[in-house]
């Protein structure tokens, strides 16, 4: 019976046999997405990586993009948003606009991470992410392998992994991890918008977390349904108007 491990590797090694440059590894550098990372480097072939610099990140996020240069020898290739989008957002609604609504931190997230990683992903014939089924409800159907509309194919080589199995796999293999994840952080992103985690709390619960009942996605993976939805997308056609009037 072949594991979970096991799978994970073949699906990346298919990836990376069948695709070639046109495969990424898609990361914000947490323990899942550096699992992906040196399970690409153990194959022995030349595996690209992508990380969003969304202008807000911690430093911590480039003291582990240099270890995987020193670790791995890749040189990860950083993702940043439309200065003229960043700008014309900022006039608008000011630099800490997320702290005001969950459709404010929406469109932030849209300008700084969705769109540009939507840019260059046109560029892939699949990737693959970190997410796992059990990091929160709204992931809990994630499958391993996922046809995108355009036809790029999305991977989740660690679907069905438990956050033990990952833990598992980075001590076994001594897996360069995040410094923030010894300052009790559990899921890291950008810097005003993630903290460290209580005792008790779920994975996510440092993201957003003055947020009330929000979903705890920043439309990376999912769109969320609802007002908030609705509202980001008038803001973001201002938005866009703003840089092209």
């Amino acid at each position: 019976m072949i594991t979970l491990e096991a799978r994970a590797v073949d699906l990346i090694h298919g990836a990376v046999e069948t695709y070639g440059d046109r495969f990424a590894i898609v990361t914000g550098f947490q323990l899942e997405g550096m699992v992906l990372v040196d399970i690409a480097a153990r194959i022995g072939k030349a595996v690209r990586v992508l990380s969003l610099d969304t202008g807000r990140l911690p430093h911590e996020t480039f003291t582990i993009a240099q270890l995987i240069k020193s670790r791995y020898g890749i040189e990860v290739e950083f993702i940043a948003p439309a200065v003229e989008e960043v700008d014309a957002m900022v006039e608008r609604y000011g630099v800490d606009l997320f702290y005001s609504s969950v459709a404010h931190r929406m469109l932030c997230c849209q300008v700084r991470k969705v769109r540009p990683l939507e840019k260059r992903l046109q560029s892939l014939a699949a990737y693959a992410v970190g997410l796992r089924r059990g990091q929160t409800e709204a992931r809990g159907d994630i499958g391993h392998m996922t046809e995108e509309p355009d036809g790029r194919l999305k991977l989740a080589p660690l679907a069905d992994w438990t956050r033990e199995m990952v833990v598992d796999y980075s001590v076994r293999h001594h897996v360069p991890q995040h410094p923030l994840y010894a300052r009790g952080y559990a899921s890291i992103g950008c810097g005003p918008c993630t903290r460290a985690v209580q005792p008790g709390e779920a994975e996510r619960a440092g993201r957003w977390w003055w947020e009330d009942g929000a979903q705890k996605e920043c439309g990376l993976h999912f769109s969320p349904d609802g007002r908030a939805e609705r509202q980001v997308d008038v803001l973001l056609r201002e938005i866009l108007a703003d840089v092209h009037a």
